[in-house]
């Protein structure tokens, strides 16, 4: 065989099992042919219909990665059975009114993107909100993915992958920032219990300070210092860290004052010879602060973050996650 070329290619991910069905029966999908005159090899209209043409460019053999095919957390890997310049075919879905360019293709494989075997590159490149691109420098990374058997490749995904998947999810279909907020908060407290919150945040936070230390310090010393995720900034002189305290509580409805006692905690552990904590934080994940206003009276300088302010943070972390900012 000829030296193959390497796609990504994206689908309409709000109806996988259409596309799904479809590629069983060796028709690759693509969306912007809802009207006659936008076959590809008849083509008249366009509004969005000429993005299509260099996948005319896909050779017999050729390698592409479509993902959330068959499932949002999968990649299929698909192989082209025709050239798609000869191969091609143009029929209106009669059902959907549109997908009607079809591409001769098989399904080879799935896998998920946060296993262990997949590189930084696919990852990075599955990022691309491109509807078709290239991908031949990363051969290698995808021929490395063509040897493992698929039952090696689709491992449970852990906390962070469900993290990236929920902020994907949501950003992929909706781009209003108020939407998103909402969308992605809800996504998320369907995902995580308290404990997992306290893993998620972290990686999040990770996101938005990459010069921070940042840890999850609860289970057995958090009787000693209150904290659930402890933020470490290097101080000037060497040793020397400042600390931000962190309590994490997935409470909603009114919140009594004992989390301001567990806070407290934090005061007398972290004040040492190596640390100085400069800040304390409660993240209270489903709670309204119009229904904790005595909260916010403490003498003790702990801040708080509601479910609106939670809303706020997730949003900064699934913009820097997406890369929009």
């Amino acid at each position: 065989m000829s030296k193959r070329n390497y796609w990504c290619y994206r689908i309409n991910n709000e109806i996988p099992e259409f596309f799904w069905k479809e590629l069983v029966d060796g028709r690759l999908r693509q969306g912007w042919g809802y009207h006659k005159g936008q076959d590809l090899k008849n083509f008249k209209k366009d509004e969005g219909a000429g993005r299509n043409k260099p996948m005319l460019n896909v050779m017999k053999g050729d390698i592409l990665l479509v993902p959330h095919l068959p499932d949002w957390d999968d990649i299929a890997i698909v192989e082209a059975t025709e050239n798609w310049n000869e191969g091609y075919k143009y029929e209106i879905d009669k059902k959907l009114g549109d997908y009607g360019h079809i591409f001769p293709a098989r399904f080879v494989k799935k896998f998920t993107r946060s296993n262990e075997h997949i590189t930084g590159n696919i990852r990075s490149t599955l990022k691309n909100p491109s509807r078709f691109w290239n991908i031949n420098h990363y051969r290698k990374d995808v021929e490395k993915i063509l040897k493992i058997e698929e039952t090696n490749l689709s491992k449970t995904q852990n906390y962070r992958s469900r993290l990236e998947a929920s902020i994907e999810n949501v950003f992929n279909k909706i781009f209003s920032t108020s939407d998103f907020s909402e969308m992605l908060y809800k996504k998320l407290n369907e995902q995580f219990t308290r404990e997992e919150w306290e893993f998620a945040l972290v990686y999040g936070l990770e996101y938005l300070f990459p010069n921070y230390y940042i840890d999850r310090v609860g289970g057995g010393k958090e009787s000693e210092h209150g904290t659930d995720i402890l933020m470490r900034i290097p101080g000037i002189i060497s040793g020397y860290e400042y600390v931000i305290a962190i309590q994490v509580k997935d409470y909603e409805g009114f919140v009594a004052n004992d989390v301001i006692k567990q806070i407290k905690k934090a005061d007398k552990y972290w004040n040492n010879e190596n640390t100085k904590l400069i800040e304390k934080i409660v993240i209270i994940t489903r709670a309204d602060k119009d229904d904790n206003l005595s909260l916010l009276e403490n003498k003790y300088d702990v801040k708080f973050i509601f479910a609106k302010e939670l809303k706020e943070l997730l949003t900064r972390i699934g913009e820097m996650f997406i890369g929009i900012k």
